[in-house]
């Protein structure tokens, strides 16, 4: 029925290779061998999720089991789900075109909060109540991950199960018991699943109060993130999926780190990866020349919150640049600090093509990096900038933030006058992004008040002279608004979410698609002060997501912020430990030893 859809609407779709499927390197099972089903479905459309990373290592590893087929789904683009709804043809699965219905679990990874009503419109077209409690025996079991899982409880309703952490290790062990019991009763497959590390039952634990409590004395009251201790022994995708159609990143990603111990006191994944875990060089080697095998990339990233502290960078780079020059593809690294782009990483990047340069300075004055503990100054800025040039690079991209904690109207006149001076040294593109602060779960300035809109129309007043020294892309203002308050909500703003969905709000993370009063809308409906989730908040309240245990210690994060109000900055942690709470007798800074 579903491949009789797709010849008939596919040619009046806009991109219709998101749905056909059949891509070089996905996996197709005989299903008469298969005893558990699984869809990984990523709530955005396929150009989107096709380039989540997170997805790619579950993918591998759930089809490495004997007996388990996952398969993906992507949200369709609203042309598609209009046709669909006309006529009731429910997601499916590309390499099966099977419904997400008839799965024994569905997959859902949480990467930004924007993307929660996609989720429910995902589970909508797919004919799966959207609530975890009114799901029949016949319904699969939903399970969420991602970072939006380090607070849960804006979507707990959802969902039947979430991940917290590092989810491949995780994964198995819940196919496991889904597959073990296999006609039992729901509630007794969920329940059992609240058992294994990492993974919260949300109908298990009383949501109405700002911190859920759990209703039966054998549930934790507090759920311990998942950590793959050892990436040298996880396993990785070396046969990538393909795209049919060009994605966001298009290109072999691998993932040369896990964590990072610099102690950004904004960055969330800073706090919720900890502790650094390393690939060896030698690893990261042998799977860039396996993944180029059998994709036939062109490009390789790799990939890390701060992949220029690899412990053995030399090494890393050195031999990553000769298979780049043998195989005349391009070697990037996302996103580099600027005090680490040292002589070394620009002598051997310097031989390889040029790709565009990303540096996050985050803050244009000395006083207010300090704030935010990014501990680099502005002569690493200028010198790193005027190298790059000198060795070649012709286009750099600038991340800063406004609305930080302590903020002035001079820190933020300061971006033009940095601005100013790259201009300068004479790339030919300087491209700018300007995003407001949302203060995030586990971090530091989880305490933090965050900005309205007002604020940011006049911010975007104060940066007008820069427009004249590079292009500058501010991020929408009353979107950062929702975003936080989704980022810091509780149970109880599920209604909001569920209003926003039931009066259209889709691809809400979309410029264009994103409509800002449906929103206001919902709020209202449900009763939310938006300003109630933006305020600060107290070192003593209890914070909705209190009972999830990341590691990172509640005592360490309010010290943290207390440094940071009065302008101390904290060291790298591989250096001087921090006492964040996160290394143990069981796990540490897993770093390669030379």
């Amino acid at each position: 029925m579903i491949l009789k859809f797709l010849n008939e609407v596919l040619d009046g779709v806009s991109k219709p290779g998101r749905y056909v499927g059949g891509e070089c390197n996905s996996v197709v099972k005989d299903v008469d061998n298969v005893r558990t089903r699984v869809c990984l479905l990523f709530p955005d459309t396929y150009e989107i999720g096709m380039s989540n990373f997170g997805l790619k290592i579950l993918y591998w590893v759930l089809n490495g089991i004997e007996g388990v087929w996952a398969e993906r789904a992507y949200l369709p683009w609203i042309d598609m789900i209009k046709i669909m709804k006309k006529k009731r043809i429910p997601l499916f699965t590309l390499e099966s075109k099977t419904s997400l219905k008839h799965m024994d679990m569905v997959g859902i990874s949480m990467q930004y909060e924007m993307s929660y009503t996609n989720v429910l419109h995902a589970l909508n077209l797919s004919d799966i109540p959207l609530l975890a409690e009114h799901r029949s025996e016949d319904d699969p079991i939903v399970i969420a991950g991602g970072p939006c899982t380090s607070n849960p409880e804006v979507m707990a309703p959802v969902f039947d199960a979430m991940v917290i952490g590092d989810g491949e290790e995780a994964v198995v062990e819940i196919v496991n018991v889904l597959s073990a019991m296999r006609g039992r009763p729901r509630w007794q497959r969920v329940e059992t699943l609240s058992s294994i590390e990492g993974v919260y039952v949300p109908l298990l634990y009383e949501g109405a109060r700002k911190r859920p409590y759990p209703l039966f004395s054998w549930v934790p009251k507090r759920v311990k993130r998942r950590i793959a201790k050892d990436l040298n022994q996880s396993a990785f995708p070396v046969k990538d999926v393909v795209p049919h159609i060009d994605v966001i990143h298009n290109r072999g990603i691998i993932e040369v780190m896990r964590g990072c111990s610099r102690g950004c006191r904004f960055c969330q994944a800073g706090m919720i990866y900890r502790p650094v875990r390393e690939r060896y060089a030698r690893t990261v080697v042998s799977i860039a020349k396996e993944l180029l095998d059998t994709t036939g990339y062109e490009e390789i990233a790799l990939l890390s919150l701060s992949t220029a502290d690899h412990s053995n960078l030399a090494e890393l780079l050195a031999s990553m640049a000769s298979i780049a020059r043998e195989k005349n593809i391009s070697l990037s690294i996302p996103s580099t600090r600027l005090d680490s782009f040292n002589d070394l990483m620009r002598n051997i990047a310097s031989g390889t093509r040029k790709t565009g340069l990303t540096f996050a300075p985050e803050a244009a004055t000395q006083r207010l990096r300090n704030v935010i503990n990014k501990n680099i100054t502005q002569e690493d800025l200028f010198r790193t900038l005027q190298d790059a040039r000198k060795f070649g690079w012709e286009r750099v991209k600038l991340y800063f933030m406004i609305g930080l904690p302590t903020e002035t109207d001079r820190d933020i006149s300061e971006i033009s006058k940095v601005l100013r001076e790259v201009k300068k040294m004479g790339f030919r593109k300087i491209s700018v992004s300007i995003s407001p602060f949302i203060p995030k779960p586990h971090t530091p300035f989880q305490f933090a008040e965050q900005m309205d809109v007002e604020y940011i129309q006049h911010v975007e007043t104060v940066l007008r002279p820069a427009r004249s020294f590079a292009s500058v892309k501010i991020h929408n203002p009353e979107m950062s608004v929702v975003e936080g308050v989704l980022s810091r909500g509780d149970r109880k703003l599920f209604k909001s979410v569920l209003s926003a969905f039931e009066n259209g709000c889709i691809f809400d993370n979309w410029e264009g698609v994103f409509i800002p009063e449906k929103w206001w809308e919902a709020f209202e409906r449900s009763n939310v002060s938006i300003q109630e989730y933006l305020r600060a908040r107290k070192f003593e309240e209890s914070l909705p997501w209190d009972h999830i245990d990341v590691g990172v210690t509640k005592e360490f994060l309010v010290l943290e912020y207390k440094k940071a109000i009065a302008g101390l900055t904290t060291p790298d942690c591989r250096r001087l430990c921090s006492a964040c709470g996160v290394c143990t007798n069981d796990i540490s800074n897993v770093v390669e030893k030379r």
